[in-house]
């Protein structure tokens, strides 16, 4: 039923295991400061059955190709991934206070409403694509409020599939190389947070040392389907 009435923010209590997992994972996985933000709210994002829907479709083909599964990993490689984007209102500051904007420009606004939409993305390091992080800090570098002393940050279901390693930047692309699902820069210290869900696999999971240009974790789509919201943290600078 809820479904119907999506998108919906439905609003979770500080005593559910839910937010200790949401404000755990952006807390462990903030690097930049040695202190992380205080976790104001915690929502979980209700999207429309359509997007669900195709989002699942997309995940069975690629696990239908890589069988991650079958590999001790989650299907189609699902990882969780920060994204932070512009917000031009007050959502979620107050929970009651949880229907989206319609200001030109929320970002934030515009991706609960119907999702990501590659079209719109800027011309980035690794070309034109969604870019996330598993690191908290990092997302929040590209966070951007108006009007509101919190800032805000989702935590994305991403399919990773088989995921093409970048160590450089490489600024025209559109898609990932040929036999890959997605692209990736990884620096060592990154790893930790992304296995607070998903356990390590021997000889599936290739790291790289980004180096001096690339200092923190990078995961990139460049397919629609490929990434959803599924939580909107709301945390105090």
């Amino acid at each position: 039923a809820a479904t119907k009435a999506a998108p919906l923010l439905l609003e979770v209590p500080t005593t559910d295991p839910r937010f200790t997992d949401v404000s755990g994972q952006f807390s462990t996985a903030w690097k930049h400061t040695a202190t992380p933000p205080r976790v104001v709210q915690v929502y979980k994002i209700i999207l429309p059955q359509a997007l669900h829907d195709s989002y699942e479709a997309y995940k069975k083909g690629v696990e239908a190709r890589g069988n991650f599964s079958k590999k001790g990993m989650q299907a189609g490689n699902e990882r969780r991934r920060w994204h932070g984007t512009t917000r031009l209102c007050k959502i979620g500051d107050d929970p009651k206070n949880l229907t989206p904007c319609s200001t030109s420009g929320c970002s934030m606004c515009a991706i609960i409403k119907s999702s990501y939409d590659v079209s719109y993305a800027a011309q980035g390091m690794f070309g034109k694509g969604i870019y996330t992080s598993a690191t908290s800090s990092k997302s929040d570098g590209y966070t951007r409020s108006s009007g509101s002393s919190n800032k805000a940050m989702f935590l994305n279901r991403v399919v990773v599939g088989n995921g093409h390693i970048l160590t450089s930047a490489q600024n025209n692309l559109t898609a990932p190389p040929s036999g890959f699902d997605s692209a990736r820069s990884h620096d060592a210290a990154s790893l930790g947070s992304d296995l607070l869900i998903f356990p390590p696999v021997s000889n599936m999971q290739v790291i790289a040392n980004a180096g001096a240009a690339l200092k923190n974790d990078e995961l990139i789509v460049y397919n629609n389907d490929a990434i959803r919201t599924s939580w909107l943290l709301i945390y105090s600078p």
